[in-house]
């Protein structure tokens, strides 16, 4: 009995990055507390909040609701991989589903609208930013790298290609579950991908979208789309895609085929709404550009006549 307190106790304070909830362990305390994670999240929070200090002359607004959807941000992304939905996902697939989708449809989003490029520039120490960020930044290697990588083909098609290379190649979603470093990899990717897609609907001041506004709701519906399809796949196919799934000890009593289905309408549905809140978020900014500049138009054309 005390060896048993023991483990759990050891398994909610020191619990690893990943790996499945023990027997006996509530899942409620199966936590993890992964260091390589958390002090980078943790850097940049405080880089971030740094950097706002030392922006005392700011040459464009910064409202409060950016710096708390950028907090809640990193909180999500957090939530999502220290949680207990982490190792949750070792058992289920569709809250291992949950997890990609906290990260890529709702922590990466409100990273990119806390508009952290001034803040985190600002603070990060001296010796990176003009030792390594500026040199680099001023270099037309990465300047071509940068324009490539953003440009919106090349988002939509890493983005498809990852999402479906990790659920549909043979072997690469079984090995993501049954060895850490290609599961950190899977993160990685999502967490990039998603970064990069996201990157060309919200401007990240003072960088700047290269899409126009109302092309952008093409390039959501466009980039989403695929990703649509997957999830029809899942929900749809007539037996489980992943034998570990099969074999795997069931926390919520649902068999394999079902819990299949719920996580491919997980990735539908909620994916789907946000894609379209997005897009309806892009139509009006539109109109509300295309009013403005209506109306200093109207306004010149008044005075000079």
């Amino acid at each position: 009995m005390l060896s048993l307190d023991l483990f759990r106790l050891t398994a909610i304070v020191v619990g690893p990055g990943h790996g499945s909830i023990p027997p006996g362990l509530p899942w409620w305390q199966a936590w993890s507390f992964d260091p390589t994670l958390i002090i980078p999240v943790a850097l940049v929070g405080w880089f971030y909040l740094r950097g706002l200090r030392r922006w005392e002359h700011r040459s464009r607004e910064h409202p409060w609701w950016r710096t708390a959807l950028f907090y809640g941000g990193l909180g999500m992304y957090l939530l999502a991989m220290e949680s207990p939905i982490d190792r949750f996902g070792e058992h289920h697939f569709s809250m291992h589903m949950i997890q990609h989708e906290m990260v890529m449809m709702y922590a990466v989003p409100m990273i990119l609208l806390g508009a952290p490029t001034t803040p985190l520039l600002r603070g990060l120490p001296g010796w990176l930013r003009h030792g390594v960020v500026r040199p680099l930044a001023g270099s037309t290697p990465a300047r071509m790298a940068y324009s490539a990588i953003t440009h919106p083909a090349v988002t939509i098609l890493l983005l498809t290609s990852v999402v479906w290379a990790w659920h549909l190649v043979p072997g690469w979603w079984e090995a993501s579950l049954l060895d850490q470093k290609v599961h950190d990899l899977q993160h990685v990717s999502f967490t990039s991908v998603s970064m990069l897609f996201w990157w060309n609907v919200i401007d990240p001041r003072p960088l700047h979208s290269r899409i126009p506004h109302l092309a952008r709701i093409l390039y959501i519906f466009g980039g989403s789309l695929p990703k649509h399809v997957l999830a029809a796949m899942l929900t749809f196919a007539p037996h489980p895609f992943y034998p570990t799934y099969q074999d795997a000890r069931r926390i919520i009593p649902i068999d394999p085929s079902t819990d299949q289905q719920l996580a491919g309408l997980i990735m539908w549905v909620p994916s789907e709404m946000v894609t379209l809140i997005a897009m309806a978020i892009v139509f009006f900014m539109w109109l509300r550009i295309s009013e403005r500049r209506q109306r200093a138009a109207d306004a010149k054309r008044l005075g000079t006549a």
